[in-house]
């Protein structure tokens, strides 16, 4: 039996990274060759919709898939749409699953408005297996109800399972299938790991402690290690490896004994991760530093801490503050990603923001808040009467949060603090933010993109 994978074009991105690839599918992927699927996968993540539905429409029509899967994101549910429109036009009898975030928010939207026969709600592996083997095996309605963790229709009534229980042993997994994204990693020659799935903490813009329920798992270190020596031996050329987990640096042993394996191995490997501020000490990042760490991505969000306590990040400044301080004893690189237009930030919080960014020497330019389904924030925003569900079938974009201050004044507060930062930064681009910000969004190629994004209202 052949399945597809894919992941429809992001309806638009600022500043994408074209190096990231889609590590669910790569887990999903290695999951069903273990069971004895062809696999094979259509990554549209930075292509242009216009510039590749025809050979979309080709490859689908030459492969035929039995099985199509999308993981559909709330930044690219237009285009999800219109591919998976042709699917079922040029394969009619391919079944079509769909699963992702968005998804497990939206599953009775998406069953209603899109040509889905299944949706899969929260983590996939085992849920992908019992489903494909119910629909292969033509087994009867009873048993589809009896799968947790899905949602289909019917006799136009849409059905939904119990929950799936989280998968605790992440060690039993496959590792991913890397090798659907060989030419990305061969181009870049860096590769992306995940080693634990949720966060504890519960921000209230994020949409992962939501998606997860607000518990991490882990792999062991071990297990880490492993896919670590593979992916070195099967791409001998990366120069990097990046850790996507939510909080990497959550359990100081697992990190340590990590690192001694790495540094046992004399493995010569660079590679750098997301952390949280609250869980560095000069401990485990010594080991770091040895093991090859070069730069932690801080989500620090805002320097005030109004603003810190009022998301739920469990954060003091003073954390912030020491964990850079840290860094820079050690000479690791850091990243400090911050956001405008939090619940209750008003303009002194933000340039809290762009002080404490400037104490530390580090630039930063603030994202503005978006919606996301799921989130807290959007609970909120519905409430306020900025966004109902039905805003996801239109092709408005991912909605900024502007229930308490208009969009101009968040494009305001983001662009001082970036040009402070900076201006006062070790490590400022300047005359580089500048032109990202100001030189750029003048060229006419960028307008209507720019001005779809902040100044449409459809967004």
């Amino acid at each position: 039996m052949k399945f597809m994978f894919a992941i429809a074009p992001w309806d638009m991105w600022e500043g994408e990274d074209d190096t990231l690839y889609p590590l669910g599918l790569a887990y999903l992927g290695a999951v069903l060759e273990k069971n004895n699927y062809k696999t094979d996968i259509l990554n549209l993540t930075y292509s242009k919709w216009e510039d590749v539905v025809e050979k979309v429409r080709e490859k689908i029509e030459r492969e035929k898939p039995d099985f199509f899967g999308i993981s559909i994101l709330s930044n690219s549910r237009i285009s999800a749409l219109k591919l998976l429109k042709i699917v079922k036009e040029v394969s009619p009898k391919t079944i079509i699953i769909a699963g992702g975030v968005h998804t497990t928010f939206l599953y009775d939207q998406i069953l209603n408005n899109y040509p889905v026969d299944f949706t899969i709600l929260g983590e996939a592996e085992i849920t992908l297996v019992e489903l494909l083997d119910s629909i292969n095996n033509k087994k009867p309605i009873s048993k589809f109800k009896k799968i947790k963790g899905i949602a289909f229709k019917h006799n136009e009534e849409i059905i939904k399972t119990e929950p799936r229980e989280r998968i605790r042993d992440l060690d039993s997994l496959p590792l991913p299938k890397h090798d659907f994204f060989k030419n990305t990693i061969r181009k870049f020659n860096t590769v992306y790991m995940l080693t634990s799935r949720g966060c504890p903490f519960g921000c209230s813009f994020c949409p992962s402690s939501a998606y997860w329920g607000r518990c991490m798992i882990q792999r062991s270190a071990k297990n880490v290690f492993k896919e670590m020596k593979y992916l070195i031996k099967k791409f001998p050329n990366i120069e990097q490896i990046y850790f996507m987990d939510d909080e990497f640096i959550c359990n100081n042993k697992r990190i340590i004994d990590l690192c001694k394996m790495i540094l046992k191995d004399k493995m010569k490997i660079k590679w750098k991760c997301l952390g949280r501020v609250s869980s560095l000490n000069e401990e485990i990042l010594g080991w770091m530093k040895r093991a090859g760490c070069i730069e932690v991505i801080f989500g620090v969000e805002s320097g005030s801490q109004h603003i810190l306590d009022n998301i739920g990040k469990k954060v003091k400044v003073s954390q912030i503050i020491n964990a850079f301080k840290i860094c820079e004893k050690y000479k690791i690189k850091t990243a400090f990603l911050s956001i405008v237009g939090l619940p209750g930030e008003n303009s002194k919080s933000a340039m809290e923001t762009a002080l404490l960014a400037k104490k530390l020497r580090v630039a930063t330019e603030p994202a503005i808040l978006i919606v996301f389904p799921g989130t807290e924030v959007y609970r909120l925003a519905k409430e306020k009467g900025l966004i109902t569900d039905d805003y996801w079938l239109s092709e408005g974009l991912c909605p900024l949060y502007t229930a308490e201050h208009p969009k101009w004044k968040l494009l305001w507060w983001s662009f001082r603090t970036g040009f402070i930062t900076n201006l006062y930064a070790d490590e400022g681009d300047f005359s580089g933010f500048i032109k990202r910000k100001l030189i750029n969004k003048i060229n006419p190629n960028n307008f209507l993109r720019i001005f779809k994004r902040y100044v449409s209202d459809k967004t």
